[in-house]
C-alpha cells in the first residue's frame, strides 16, 4: 500500500525537477542581442531598389542607430522645405536637421526652423543634456527614453518622405559611382506607383473632442491618409558596403482632397552625409545641473519654505489694568 503513494510523489517531484531547470536554463542563458543590432546584421540589397519596392522601403527606413552599426559614426544634415496651400492660405516651413550618432550611444541632435524655433540634444556617456533653441542646456538624468525618441524623429527625413507620397517613387536602374571615397549607387527618382498599407484594425480608434478636429488636424490627417502624390523628382545615393542612404536630393507634391477646398503640399528635402568613421567631436556642454526632486511631499513644503513643524502657542492677552482707564478714574 505505501509504494502505491509514493510512486505518484516520486513522479510529480521528478516534473518539478525538470520545470526547474527549464527555468534556470531561461534564466541564465544568454541576453538575446538588442533588436537594432539584428538589424544592422540583416544583408540588403541596395543594387535592387528599382525592381523590389519593399527594398526600397526597408532602405529608406533605416534607423540612427542601425545606420551607425552599418556605416560607423557619423553626422547627417538634412534641409527640409514644406508649403501648404489651400484657397488663398499659403504656410512655409524651412527647417534644418543635424544628427551626430555614434554606435556606442552617443549622439548629438540640433533641429532648428525659420520661425525661430528649435531644439538641441546631446547624450553623452549615458546622461542626456537639452534645451531650446535660446536656453541654456540643462541636465536631464531622467528621461526616461526621450533621447532614443529625439534621436530616431530627427533622422526620419526619409522614410517622412516616403509616407506623404505613400511610397509612390520609381527608381531608375542603379549607377554606380563614388561618393567621395565611398563606392554607391545613384537612382533618379520619379514618380510611381502609391503603396497603401492595411489599416492594423487591432488598434483602438482615435478618440477626437466631440466636434471633431480642429481644421488643420483634419487636413493632416487627411494628408496621411488620403494624399495623392502628383510629382515626384530627385536623386537619390545608397552605399553599396553598408546600403545606407548617404545623399537624396528629393522633391514631391501632394494633393490633399477636401469637400470644401483641395489642399496642396510642396515638399523638398536635401540630405547630406559626412564624418564616417570619423570623430564626431561630442563634448558635454556647458550646462545647468539637474536639480533633484525632494524626497517626499513635506520635502518639498520645506523648499517652497512651508513647513510643518511644532504649532506655536499662542500668546495670552494681557489683561488690562484693572486699577485705572484711559481717563484715569476706576471703573464703576
Amino acid at each position: 500500500m505505501r509504494f502505491r503513494y509514493l510512486l505518484p510523489l516520486a513522479f510529480l517531484l521528478a516534473c518539478t525537477s525538470a520545470e526547474d531547470r527549464a527555468a534556470k536554463q531561461r534564466i541564465f542563458s544568454p541576453e538575446d542581442p538588442p533588436r537594432v543590432l539584428l538589424a544592422a546584421q540583416e544583408v540588403l540589397e541596395p543594387e535592387a531598389l528599382h525592381r523590389r519596392p519593399a527594398m526600397a522601403e526597408r532602405i529608406l527606413s533605416i534607423s540612427a542607430r542601425e545606420a551607425a552599426f552599418r556605416v560607423g559614426p557619423h553626422r547627417q544634415d538634412v534641409t527640409v522645405r514644406f508649403t501648404w496651400k489651400r484657397g488663398e492660405r499659403k504656410i512655409t516651413l524651412e527647417e534644418t536637421r543635424m544628427v551626430a550618432v555614434d554606435p556606442g550611444g552617443d549622439f548629438h541632435v540640433r533641429v532648428e526652423n525659420d520661425q525661430l524655433q528649435g531644439m538641441e540634444w546631446i547624450r553623452l556617456g549615458g546622461i542626456s543634456y537639452a534645451r531650446s533653441r535660446y536656453a541654456p542646456f540643462r541636465e536631464r538624468r531622467r528621461d526616461r527614453g526621450s533621447s532614443e525618441h529625439v534621436l530616431e524623429e530627427a533622422y526620419r527625413a526619409l522614410p517622412t518622405f516616403w509616407n506623404l507620397v505613400h511610397g509612390a517613387l520609381k527608381f531608375s536602374e542603379p549607377v554606380a559611382e563614388k561618393l567621395g571615397d565611398r563606392e554607391v549607387y545613384r537612382y533618379d527618382v520619379a514618380l510611381g506607383d502609391p503603396i497603401r498599407s492595411p489599416k492594423d484594425e487591432s488598434l483602438p480608434p482615435v478618440l477626437f473632442p466631440k466636434d471633431g478636429p480642429d481644421e488643420d488636424t483634419r487636413l493632416r490627417l487627411r494628408a496621411a491618409e488620403e494624399g495623392r502624390a502628383k510629382a515626384v523628382s530627385g536623386r537619390l545615393w545608397v552605399d553599396r558596403g553598408s546600403s545606407v542612404p548617404l545623399r537624396a536630393e528629393l522633391s514631391a507634391t501632394v494633393e490633399v482632397p477636401d469637400e470644401e477646398e483641395p489642399a496642396r503640399l510642396d515638399f523638398s528635402l536635401r540630405l547630406t552625409t559626412s564624418k564616417i568613421g570619423e570623430s564626431l567631436g561630442i563634448e558635454v556642454p556647458d550646462h545647468l545641473e539637474d536639480a533633484p526632486r525632494p524626497p517626499g511631499p513635506v520635502a518639498t513644503l520645506e523648499a517652497y519654505g512651508l513647513w510643518r513643524g511644532k504649532e506655536t502657542e499662542p500668546e495670552a492677552e494681557t489683561e488690562p489694568d484693572s486699577g485705572a482707564n484711559e481717563g484715569g478714574s476706576a471703573p464703576r
